[in-house]
């Protein structure tokens, strides 16, 4: 799978003309679970430059595969799920332990108008296999992803767009690639300019020894 023919499904028509806002870069976020599971909780998130910029999809492909590995199998609750989107909301409130189940987004953290999916190109579904075992995320041909007209696809005004959590015991290591567009400017002469985002080989480290 090309991210352009991914690009493509989703309907996409990006000007080529560049403006000056797009990925920033990933932030880690420690989240407190106050020993409820074993192991630390990470959120990773992608920082745009500026409110209303898109990230729609999580890819990889044959020139740039996505890994996310760690030291330590991944904590995936029973009731739990590789997507946020099929983590049911009214299940968080009755089993508080769910709240950290390891599994991939864009911008939303249960099934609350969260319509992220996945592309699965290949007869292996690394996703199953992700949250069935708890075993390393490797993909060179799939993808999760939201269409962008989904709010969820557009960064808040804190320019921060949730991507994953993950819990684990271990050292956590990720190389992901981002798909998306700026946010329309229209010029002085009304026309709408927009720009492709697309950043490959972002890496990640959530090592719980770091202080």
């Amino acid at each position: 799978m090309r991210i352009f023919t991914l690009a493509t499904a989703f309907g996409l028509v990006i000007s080529s003309t560049m403006v000056n806002a797009q990925f920033s870069h990933l932030r880690i976020e420690r989240v407190e679970h106050q020993n409820r599971v074993i192991g630390t909780t990470w959120r990773v998130y992608a920082v745009m430059q500026q409110e209303g910029d898109i990230i729609d999809a999580v890819y990889g492909d044959e020139k740039h595969p996505m890994q996310i590995s760690s030291s330590a199998p991944f904590y995936q609750h029973k009731s739990g799920s590789s997507l946020a989107s099929k983590v049911m909301r009214i299940e968080l409130d009755r089993d508080p332990l769910l709240r950290f189940d390891s599994w991939f987004t864009i911008g939303a953290e249960d099934n609350y108008m969260n319509s992220v999916m996945v592309w699965v190109d290949t007869s292996i579904d690394e996703f199953d296999q992700f949250d069935s075992t708890g075993t390393a995320f490797y993909t060179r041909n799939n993808a999760w992803f939201v269409t962008p007209d989904k709010r969820q696809a557009m960064a808040p005004a804190s320019k921060e767009i949730l991507l994953m959590q993950l819990t684990s015991t271990g050292k956590i290591d990720g190389v992901i690639n981002l798909h998306g567009r700026t946010r329309g400017v229209t010029d002085a002469a009304g026309v709408i300019r927009i720009s492709q985002i697309q950043e490959t080989g972002l890496r990640f480290t959530c090592d719980p020894e770091a202080r």
